[in-house]
């Protein structure tokens, strides 16, 4: 409620509580505009019509402190906003008020990202070697994107803390479609013909889950046997192992879904479970515990590529692999996406063109222009 007072003056001075906590005067010759005043400026904060103009002058560091600890967001994400505004960020804005950034100074900056260097290992100074590659696309959008979706917050406050995301639809690098690599049928046999001889037998199984059923890394490292319905031949993929833990629920609300597994698998996994309670996870690493991505990736995957003689793609090319021979086999995109858990069908249709009637019509309408151009061409012979 407004607090009006008569001055030694004759004026009138009005206080109006701002949501913050401080009060905002305005003096007026009348003890009426002094009310009307007050009661417009009430109304509009209680609307989130004002701001604060000192409220901008909190910094940027500050608003991050406060805008990362009220997130709801998953600890896997947490950290990788976390450490990209540590490496690439905190230097350059912590210390900024909220209100001072301009679009020209934001677009600057994210110039300057786009130039970076990629880190090559501890102790090497990437700006000093002139055959280090630059930051790829995908990483200058996630950089910007932690300045983007923080003063996003902001404009978003009530009352908002700045009127403009200054760092809304810059001028960045097109990040270019991410290379398809998959296995064929015989380098997926080679390889787990390699892993079959393996002296722990889970990793053959580990392989036959992504190869066939395309189920993600972390999903495979998070299954736990009371999520596999022995008699039906599916698991429930309900949790993900990530660098952060054993998370509970999946990635998108498509990727919490029922999966088949095919007949020849299911031994394989039943024999992982041997002597062991139901609710144990099926593959541990090798002195027990979670699997570690990193440690499989050096330990298993790439040993075993090389010793069977195939190319060297990630572990991501399981997924890739399981999707790219269901189309190729003539199933259709959407219960591809199904299978894999896609929570945008676009994601699915990077694999259309594998479809093995994806140019037909291309191909029909060829056959028919062909015929009428070597006509043509007979008749302009002769």
């Amino acid at each position: 409620m407004a607090h009006i007072r008569k001055l030694p003056s004759g004026n009138y001075q009005a206080n109006v509580r701002h949501p913050n906590g401080k009060r905002i005067p305005g003096t007026f010759p009348l003890k009426r505009q002094a009310v009307e005043w007050a009661r417009e400026l009430e109304a509009k904060f209680a609307r989130g019509e004002l701001r604060d103009p000192r409220s901008g002058r909190i910094t940027v560091g500050e608003w991050y402190a406060r805008w990362s600890a009220a997130r709801g967001v998953d600890p896997v994400t947490t950290a990788k906003v976390a450490s990209n505004w540590r490496t690439h960020c905190e230097k350059q804005w912590a210390d900024w008020p909220m209100d001072a950034i301009t679009r020209m100074e934001a677009q600057e900056w994210a110039n300057a990202v786009r130039k970076k260097k990629r880190a090559r290992h501890k102790g090497v100074d990437a700006d000093r070697h002139d055959d280090v590659p630059t930051l790829a696309a995908d990483t200058v959008h996630q950089i910007v994107n932690v300045m983007s979706a923080l003063c996003e917050a902001a404009v978003n406050e009530r009352p908002p803390i700045i009127l403009s995301n200054p760092f809304a639809d810059l001028d960045l690098p097109t990040v270019p479609p991410a290379p398809i690599d998959f296995y064929t049928h015989e380098e997926a046999e080679a390889l787990l013909a390699v892993l079959e001889r393996h002296p722990q037998p889970q990793w053959a199984a580990l392989v036959g889950l992504g190869m066939w059923a395309g189920l993600r890394p972390g999903e495979i490292f998070g299954l736990h046997g009371d999520r596999v319905a022995w008699l039906r031949e599916q698991v429930e993929v309900t949790r993900v192992l990530t660098r952060v833990g054993l998370r509970e629920y999946p990635k998108s609300r498509k990727s919490h879904r029922v999966v088949p597994i095919p007949p020849w698998q299911m031994p394989r996994l039943a024999a992982l479970m041997t002597g062991r309670p139901l609710s144990a996870a099926l593959f541990t690493a090798p002195k027990g515990g979670p699997v570690d991505d990193s440690d499989f990736r050096l330990r298993v995957w790439y040993p075993a590529i090389e010793a069977a003689g195939v190319r060297r793609l990630p572990p991501r090319a399981m997924r890739h692999t399981a999707a790219s021979w269901l189309v190729q086999d003539g199933v259709d995109l959407y219960r591809v996406q199904a299978l894999l858990g896609h929570e945008s069908y676009a994601t699915t249709q990077r694999y259309a063109h594998l479809a093995p009637d994806a140019h037909d019509k291309v191909l029909e309408s060829w056959r028919r222009t062909s015929g009428a151009r070597g006509r043509t061409t007979k008749e302009a012979s002769g």
